[in-house]
């Protein structure tokens, strides 16, 4: 497996890997920290502005560094054309849209959103992936998310109602996205290395993240992502060789108690589940919610704002827009349409919609053809991707301006492609 060996490039990789769980924390429930300051502080945390300007700080060097590296992972060249490809529709749709579209908003803001998206997709996308060990990128996020969700959950017993925003729990973090993310990939990448680890104090600590994490989605009352857990939990099971005594003892146990658990209570489960989706039950905190009737109003309402620009789109910023004016402070949820194929539309028309039609085929096949691999970092992580596709199909596109679980994807996109690819160095 090829590594960033070079120590400088180690750095910069871990310091932007680091910087899309600190961009997003909130110090408002444990430091007297004003909501806002300059464009330095923002709801209490990180501002937008001052991450983006750290990602850089960290990435452009990377990426000078990165062309003395003469070994590296070797990224599938369908994936690279499909990157190549979405960055030219961007470059393409954000000039016309300056022009024709949105000609009263700065042409600077919108070619600078431009600029930022395409950095942050070569640098998570490609460049990270390139340059480092799968089996590091699985350890270093489960350390991160791992300690997050479990800071979280002892200010919950610290702060108490100061980790919840609209009766949903949200940690450390500014939003309930933000918790949902760390503590979903904090489950699913401890799984894998839960089975696997032969240590005691590494087992304990991988256990002690499963269960804090799974607890911790719970109180988000997020139904896709309690989902997206429980179907990698299952695929984990059944695809990874225990290496451990313990670790057979846990997947008989496993078997056994979900054999068991069925018989008595099967029936209860299906109608709980049910009633999760159709709104006549709630998970953890959330109110009760029609998923189905919710989802469908959200892509009649993109719907319509898709077709007033149906082939030139509405821009990178759109969702940002109030009036004419574009404020990072201003996001408004009206305008970012949860469904993958709609919101590609609204912001790039047409051409975005149909690269995200291609972009789910490319990641169905990608994250099947890992799941044969004899590597269980590579597997975990393909693990991830395919239990998080149906999420992503009725969520928004992921073109990161410094949002979290966008970056995170993207580095998840870039080593699956390195699975796929046909030999492992370039």
């Amino acid at each position: 497996m090829i590594q960033a060996r070079d120590g400088r490039i180690l750095f910069l990789i871990k310091a932007l890997v680091a910087m899309l769980f600190i961009s997003k924390i909130s110090f408002g429930s444990v430091l007297p920290v004003p909501q806002s300051f300059s464009f330095l502080i923002y709801q209490q945390g990180l501002h937008p502005f001052l991450n983006v300007f750290l990602c850089a700080l960290f990435g452009v060097p990377l990426a000078f560094l990165s062309l003395k590296v003469r070994s590296r992972n070797h990224l599938s060249g369908f994936y690279k054309l499909f990157v190549f490809l979405l960055m030219l529709t961007l470059t393409v749709q954000t000039l016309l849209q300056a022009h024709y579209v949105n000609p009263d908003e700065s042409a600077v803001m919108q070619v600078g959103a431009l600029g930022v998206a395409l950095f942050m997709i070569a640098v998570y996308g490609l460049l990270i992936p390139s340059l480092w060990n799968v089996e590091e990128f699985l350890s270093y996020i489960q350390r991160w998310a791992g300690a997050l969700v479990l800071l979280s959950l002892i200010l919950l017993v610290v702060a108490g109602g100061g980790v919840f925003k609209g009766g949903r729990f949200v940690g450390v973090f500014k939003h309930i996205p933000h918790m949902v993310t760390c503590a979903t990939v904090a489950f699913i990448f401890s799984l894998g290395t839960f089975l696997k680890e032969e240590k005691l104090k590494h087992k304990i600590w991988s256990g002690l993240v499963l269960a804090a994490s799974f607890f911790a989605i719970i109180l988000t009352g997020t139904r896709s992502s309690a989902a997206a857990a429980l179907m990698a939990f299952v695929v984990t099971l059944i695809l990874h060789k225990t290496e451990t005594n313990q670790g057979r003892v846990f997947k008989f146990a496993f078997v056994s108690f979900v054999l068991t658990f069925s018989l008595f209570f099967g029936v209860q489960v299906y109608d709980f589940a049910r009633g999760i989706a159709t709104g006549e039950a709630s998970l953890g905190t959330r109110e009760a919610q029609d998923g189905v009737a919710s989802r469908w109003e959200e892509v009649e309402r993109g719907s319509q704002i898709f077709l007033q620009e149906p082939w030139l789109g509405h821009g990178l910023l759109s969702k940002f827009a109030a009036g004419n004016e574009v404020d990072v402070s201003n996001y408004n949820a009206m305008k970012d349409p949860h469904n993958i194929f709609v919101s590609a539309g609204v912001v790039g028309g047409w051409p975005l919609l149909v690269l995200s039609g291609i972009a789910l085929i490319l990641m169905l096949i990608g994250s099947l053809k890992s799941l044969t691999t004899v590597d269980f970092a590579k597997r975990q992580v393909a693990i991830y991707l395919l239990s998080h596709i149906p999420i992503l199909v009725i969520y928004h596109i992921h073109l990161s301006i410094g949002g979290m679980a966008d970056r995170l994807y993207w580095m998840v996109f870039g080593f699956v492609a390195a699975s796929m690819a046909k030999t492992g160095k370039s």
